[in-house]
């Protein structure tokens, strides 16, 4: 039966022929013929059911000929064959007329490889040998290449030397280093074996004799038998390598140098005082102990707690901590983790709670193990928050335009600081198009105007129906200290826009401004939408880092906006946190087991109804110290200790002396705070 490896002269995947050739095998046929195109592991994993199965394979053959061959397979490939021939084969017989390339009979176990010309690199390693069966046997003609029958642990490998293409050495280089077991017959010169692993020895009566008795269909099988007379002439033209046993290398190696004798005899005169690092080392040449402390330690861990972001927070567009509210809540803190929020929105309930997709959600770690938190219901309990206390009174005077989230937000940011605010509103309410939301339905008005009445509450001046035109605007320049601009979404022929004049710089109906949020003029700022649209959460984040800029602005300090790089997933432990799951009944209804497996068919029921401290239970705390104590009571020498800094702070410290850089502490923290660093 012929199979061909290409249809209307398009090549077919391997796949798609081996699954044609295994067809044809469960159908009944024992000889085929191949025509390869490239296709890998032709003829392998073949399971000869009642007659051995026959294969002659034509054409350009990849890789893999045979792999995984089994026994009662026979191949023959009309020329050359690539890599990895005969790879795991357990049991094929395979003959290749012509050169293989490298890795032959890889970890083979049982089976036959002739090959009519020579091996590539790599032939014969890991080869194996099951006393069940006949050893491997792979026989080359000509010889092979470099680092021949590495790890070999059983079979016999044959290299007759006709013809080399390298006559002083048929083994090429290094060859059966790592070897263990099996032997290697081979006719020629080598050089350059593993002398620590093989010894080199010729050949007894039995070898020979072995040697004698399969030379002869090897010879046959290649088309080579005119070369009879000549490879079987003598047995002193043939040697053999095989591996030291184990009591033979430990007898080998029982003289070995002491540690100190090493030290003075190779290491001191190569490297150390007389080599080649003496003339550039000045500190003393001491000894170190094997276990090293101290500045000896190649690295040491250090305390990262809260250098990185957790991906939650990363996301967020009003950049708000959610890891950090969880942890109150771990530390029983409630009313505080509510509370926390007003710190970075106003707009809590409205936004976090009801508008927000909660792209936190969507990055958290959490779900990885199971599902994400359910921040938006941390956002949903932020309602009927009480008004907090603003930073003592600057002096300073601000003017805001734009009663929107940019505005609100702005506004809010400014008066936490301790500045005196003026916000300006065109319409006749605050909100801006938070009250479109309201009329689709997707937030209850009850909750913003929650929201909205704390923001009235704070004491800042509020103008509803003031329009600001540019007589308005000069006058606030002059009286004000600051300015910023959120009054919201323009046409693009900017004549929204008109009151800001020339000198303000401003394009189809958005403000330059630069990453701060500040414009052409030094006091003058801008959120929101005016320079660039977004959803409520990127307008308050955009409100938000315009109103600390300006703040850095009034109170002659430093602005820094958050750049910390967001931990990866990769550095958590996230073992620690087991997956979750509601409570699970049989479908007969006689079994509950809270998660666990259960005999008989089993309906899964919803996870329990989430609140805000069963999700903090959750919190992976990502770059965030949980106090959990695992480093400490993981390192072995005691060198971590937990340290008390006051009004619930706290930091974990290494001590140097008793630290060896082992690293457990950072191979165990659950939240990525511990980092080894090189010790320089």
């Amino acid at each position: 039966m012929k199979i061909v490896g290409s249809i209307d002269g398009k090549r077919v995947s391997s796949r798609e022929l081996e699954e044609r050739v295994q067809a044809a095998v469960n159908g009944g046929a024992h000889e085929l013929e191949i025509e390869a195109r490239g296709q890998h592991g032709i003829g392998g994993r073949i399971w000869p059911k009642h007659a051995p199965v026959k294969l002659r394979v034509q054409g350009p053959i990849g890789q893999r000929l045979g792999a995984m061959g089994m026994m009662g397979t026979e191949i023959v490939a009309e020329g050359g064959a690539s890599d990895d021939v005969g790879w795991l084969n357990c049991g094929a017989k395979i003959t290749v007329l012509g050169d293989v390339t490298n890795g032959a009979h890889n970890a083979g176990a049982q089976g036959v490889l002739y090959v009519q010309g020579g091996g590539g690199a790599r032939c014969d390693t890991m080869t194996k040998h099951n006393p069940r069966f006949e050893p491997l046997q792979s026989w080359y003609f000509r010889d092979v290449g470099d680092s021949f029958a590495e790890f070999k642990a059983g079979g016999i490998a044959v290299v007759c030397g006709v013809n080399p293409r390298h006559p002083e050495n048929v083994l090429g280089y290094r060859p059966c280093v790592g070897m263990v077991g099996g032997v290697v017959y081979f006719r020629g010169n080598t050089k350059g074996y593993s002398e620590k692993d093989v010894q080199l020895l010729e050949l007894t009566e039995a070898d020979w004799q072995w040697l004698t008795d399969h030379i002869k269909p090897y010879l046959a099988a290649i088309d080579r038998l005119d070369y009879l007379p000549e490879l079987t002439k003598s047995a002193a033209d043939w040697h053999k390598l095989i591996a030291y046993t184990p009591a033979e290398k430990k007898q080998r190696s029982s003289h070995r140098l002491a540690t100190w004798e090493f030290r003075r005899s190779q290491w001191e005169p190569a490297v150390g005082k007389g080599g080649i690092f003496g003339d550039m080392i000045e500190r003393p040449f001491t000894l170190l102990p094997f276990i090293t402390t101290g500045q000896e330690r190649r690295f040491k861990p250090v305390w990262n707690n809260e250098k990185q972001l957790p991906p939650c927070v990363a996301v967020c567009p009003s950049d708000i901590p959610s890891h950090r509210r969880f942890q109150l809540l771990r530390q029983g803190k409630r009313q505080e983790a509510l509370d926390l929020v007003l710190q970075y929105s106003p707009l809590a309930a409205t936004v976090c709670g009801e508008l927000c997709p909660n792209i936190c959600m969507k990055a958290c770690s959490r779900k990885v193990v199971d599902q994400p938190l359910d921040i938006k219901g941390l956002g949903r309990a932020s309602r009927n928050l009480t008004l907090p206390k603003p930073a003592t009174a600057s002096g300073k005077q601000v003017a805001v335009i734009g009663g929107g989230p940019a505005g609100l937000s702005a506004t809010w940011q400014l008066w936490l600081k301790g500045h005196r605010v003026t916000l300006y509103e065109a319409g006749s309410r605050l909100g801006g198009r938070l009250w479109q939301s309201v009329e689709q339905g997707k937030v209850a008005a009850d909750i913003l105007e929650e929201d909205l009445g704390r923001i009235s509450a704070g004491g800042m001046t509020i103008h509803l129906d003031t329009t600001v035109d540019a007589d308005r605007f000069k006058s606030l320049r002059q009286e004000h200290d600051g300015i910023i601009i959120a009054c919201g979404a323009q046409d693009k022929e900017g004549t929204g826009l008109a009151f800001v004049g020339p000198e303000i710089h401003h394009q189809q109906g958005k403000i330059k401004t630069n990453q701060h949020g500040q414009t052409d003029e030094l006091k003058v700022f801008a959120a929101g939408d005016v320079v660039s649209r977004g959803l409520p959460t990127h307008l308050i984040g955009s409100g938000r880092r315009a109103a600390l800029a300006l703040n850095a602005l009034l109170t002659d300090s430093q602005y820094h906006p958050e750049s910390r790089p967001t931990i990866p997933y990769a550095g958590l432990k996230l073992e620690y946190f087991a997956f979750q799951r509601g409570e699970c009944t049989t479908a007969d209804g006689r079994g509950s087991g809270n998660g666990n497996p259960i005999i008989g068919p089993v309906i899964p029921t919803a996870p329990p109804a989430a609140t805000p401290e069963s999700e903090a239970i959750r919190c992976v705390s990502c770059g965030l110290c949980r106090d959990c104590h695992i480093c400490e009571n993981t390192c072995h020498y005691g060198a971590i200790s937990r340290r008390d800094l006051g009004e619930g702070e706290f930091e974990y410290v290494v001590d140097p002396d008793r630290c060896i850089g082992c690293g457990f502490c950072a191979g165990t923290c659950p939240c990525g705070i511990w980092e080894m660093e090189e010790n320089i």
